[in-house]
């Protein structure tokens, strides 16, 4: 609401003349005049003396008696004291995050002039800088000059006044007009409110209906006038969306960024071009991927691909920006281009894979980690492996005699852990080392850890229920299925991808979304499989990749992988044990499957960098205005939680500045710190530790504009000329604005009278010597004129 304001109110001294006794017109028409006349002109009528003597005598006659009835009918000096009420214009000024679009006003020449002179911008300005420009330096001032009070107020969601600089952020999450006014007119009731002007795109998002409040305004006796900012053209608009990029990635890899381009008001078959650009040092760009791709509003997506290139030495991460070109009379010009990072580790994924037996699963998958892939470092138990044998590993990596148990090697010493088909308590002869080993991988989990669950015959996944790592699994298991696989084990069967059209990342195993999908599901692609343990459904949040395409329970085919977090660390479960078959005839594929998956793992402990820092924010999106809060945990040297009051943490916003933050330790929850930041921008925000000038930890945000606003960000003039129509104002665009101020012409101040005083102006010296002159000057001319 708006607080209690203060009148415009001077107070004002006026002087006047009346007759205070004068009697009714009529009386002075049909009984002075005439008797008058009588007296003056009828009284000479007989005398012998010349017309011009007659004349001259009736005249002083007359003025003797006008002087005679001025005097009883007493005239007065009126001196009165006034209550001065100035004319109050209230300017309602659009603060909504609409306003921070940009307009090209490509085919309307008055417009764009008329922008960038409000702007003081030669380029595209957004429609808050007009605005906050048109009422600063030209409506405010034109007001004051004419004799009216300017009273200033920004809005969206809240009604906020304004002083002589204009503190807009374009912040609002939604637009409510009707709000605004009805908030001002109630606030300003007994005042001399005359006029209300809305500066705005007018696309009211919210609230109560706009042209009550016009009604009501204009029951009030206030004029509601509109100023239309925006490119007022039918929306004509190209722009280009992330789907798909990856956080992290290694050195050496090449990087997808799937971009989708959805666009309205363009002909039918047009097509636009879209390049895919790395950032390089003093914002260089360099062309990486380009292509070309249809126009329309269903949205057509594109893989670009950017080939392996170096990261920026200090920052670990390789910037990208995708764009396309504006087309031709395009009204919104600030979504033609996205940008994003990616954090790229020189780390190389250290996996602990640990199986039960022998099993074709882990023959296969252990020679995948030990040397299909530059970037993974593997260390693998087989329980059931003979003393002394020597435990597979990766080249130049000692090889384990054991499961490790403990806390410290678990946490510093692995990013994914793929556990096979044993159950939990067989990895040592000490219960309370295999209760620490459960534990221990849950919190690795917590800490960013990757954990993968390769469903076996015997005891994955069903030995993992009722212990820590049940909550972890991303899927149920029901009585009717841990019973296992009943089916029949001759008949082959092929997994189905649960979205073709966007198969995730670890599933994605050709680029050709089509190809991808035969290759999966129709004969001559990979290999079918036989066996699969059933499982009741993915956890809420999880996401299925694979299900069966016949078997299933409740509605629902079975789920064969499933991705999910819990909560900052990655898990994976396969209900499949023989992904081997697929080497038959697709062993590259079959590489890149457990390749991707291995990675998928990894990436919540890859964007950390230092295992002991982690840092995160709630969401990866955030709408313009809101805090954003970030945590951050921290242990010391032995994996400790620190004990450190607060941390500091570096903060980079897209324009590139970079600002400190400090984030305090949460009460109760030993080396955890929390936080907030205020976005002020939209764009791409980048939050990390830094240590001896490097980052060990970071993560990232973008900052939106809020879902309301988004949606239908053209402006609606149609509103706003209703409004100004209802309430009997007037309603312009930018190019008119002089237009409006011609009908403030000034003069419409309210005065009330507070006293007044009388001054008789006939008791005077002077009065009583012309009335004896006029008396005295007939006396002497009738003497003259030998008159009695």
């Amino acid at each position: 609401m708006i607080a209690s304001l203060q009148q415009a109110v001077d107070t004002g001294l006026r002087e006047s003349f009346k007759l205070a006794d004068v009697p009714a017109a009529w009386i002075v028409v049909l009984v002075l005049a005439p008797l008058a006349f009588v007296v003056c002109v009828l009284g000479y009528r007989g005398e012998s003396i010349s017309f011009g003597g007659k004349l001259l005598l009736g005249t002083l006659r007359f003025l003797a008696l006008a002087l005679l009835c001025l005097v009883i009918f007493r005239p007065v000096r009126v001196e009165r004291r006034e209550e001065v009420q100035k004319a109050e214009v209230v300017v309602l000024l659009d603060d909504s995050a609409s306003m921070l679009r940009k307009d090209s006003y490509a085919a309307n020449e008055p417009l764009r002039q008329a922008a960038a002179r409000f702007s003081k911008k030669e380029g595209e300005a957004t429609r808050s800088e007009v605005a906050i420009g048109l009422v600063q330096d030209a409506l405010a001032p034109a007001l004051a000059n004419r004799g009216y009070v300017p009273r200033v107020y920004t809005f969206a969601d809240t009604v906020a006044a304004q002083g002589a600089t204009i503190a807009s952020t374009a912040r609002g999450s939604s637009t409510r007009i009707g709000d605004a006014l009805s908030q001002v007119l109630a606030a300003y009731r007994g005042h001399h409110l005359t006029d209300v002007v809305i500066v705005s795109d007018g696309r009211q998002t919210s609230g109560s209906p706009a042209l009550d409040a016009a009604r009501a305004a204009q029951g009030a006796g206030v004029q509601v006038h509109a100023i239309t900012i925006g490119d007022t053209r039918a929306e004509k608009n190209v722009k280009v969306e992330l789907v798909e990029v990856p956080s992290a990635a290694f050195e050496g890899d090449e990087i997808a960024a799937v971009v989708r381009v959805v666009a309205r008001g363009v002909p039918a078959g047009a097509r636009g071009h879209v390049t895919l650009e790395e950032l390089t040092g003093d914002e260089g760009r360099r062309v990486v991927a380009e292509d070309d791709a249809e126009l329309g509003e269903g949205g057509a997506r594109r893989t670009l691909i950017a080939r392996p290139g170096p990261a920026d030495p200090r920052t670990h991460e390789r910037r990208f920006r995708v764009s396309i070109p504006t087309e031709d009379g395009e009204t919104l010009v600030d979504d033609n281009a996205v940008e994003f990072s990616v954090h790229v580790t020189p780390e190389k994924i250290r996996v602990l894979y640990i199986d039960g037996y022998s099993r074709y699963e882990w023959r296969y998958l252990k020679e995948i980690l030990r040397r299909a892939d530059q970037n993974i470092v593997m260390q693998s138990v087989l329980l059931s492996g003979d003393a002394g044998w020597i435990q597979p590993s990766t080249k130049g990596v000692a090889a384990l005699s054991e499961v490790p148990t403990d806390r410290k090697t678990l946490l510093d010493q692995y990013d994914v852990i793929l556990l096979g088909d044993f159950s939990p308590y067989a990895i040592s002869p000490d219960p309370q080392k295999c209760d620490e080993f459960l534990r221990t991988l849950r919190e690795f989990v917590e800490r960013g850890g990757g954990l993968g669950f390769i469903a076996g015959e015997y005891d994955n996944p069903r030995a993992f229920l009722n212990t820590p790592l049940e909550d972890v699994l991303p899927v149920t298991i029901e009585a009717a299925e841990l019973a296992g696989f009943q089916g029949d084990a001759s008949v082959e069967f092929r997994p189905v991808l649960e979205d073709p059209l966007n198969p995730h990342e670890i599933v994605r195993l050709l680029p050709d979304v089509e190809a991808n999908r035969k290759l999966w599901e129709d004969v001559g692609g990979l290999e079918g499989q036989y066996w699969y343990r059933p499982v009741t459904r993915a956890k809420p949040g999880a996401q299925v990749l694979l299900r069966h395409p016949r078997d299933g329970a409740r509605g629902e085919r079975y789920p064969l992988l499933v991705a999910g977090y819990f909560p900052a660390g990655r898990v994976l479960f396969s209900a499949l044990d023989s992904t081997w078959r697929w080497r038959l005839f697709h062993i590259g594929e079959h590489d890149k499957f457990w390749r991707n998956a291995v990675r998928w793992l990894s990436l919540g402990r890859l964007k950390s960098g230092d295992r002991r820092y982690r840092i995160e924010v709630a969401r990866s999106t955030y709408n313009l205005g809101e805090r954003v809060g970030i945590e951050a945990r921290v242990l010391d040297e032995d994996y400790r939680p620190s004990l450190e009051s607060d941390q500091k943490i570096r903060v980079g916003d897209p324009d590139g500045k970079v600002g400190d933050l400090e984030l305090s330790a949460v009460t109760g929850k030993p080396g955890t710190y929390r936080g907030s930041y205020d976005a002020e921008r939209l764009g791409l925000y980048r939050v990390w530790f830094e240590r001896d000038s490097g980052r060990i930890a970071s993560t990232e945000f973008e900052v939106t504009l809020p879902s309301l606003e988004n949606q239908d960000p053209t402006p609606d003039p149609s509103l706003l000329a209703e409004l100004a129509t209802v309430s009997g104002g007037k309603h312009v665009d930018l190019a008119h604005v002089d237009d409006l101020l011609a009908d403030f012409r000034g003069g419409e101040e309210r005065r009330e009278p507070i006293s007044a005083r009388l001054d008789d102006v006939w008791d005077r010296w002077s009065t009583l010597l012309a009335a004896l002159f006029v008396f005295a000057l007939e006396w002497v001319l009738r003497k003259r004129y030998d008159l009695v």
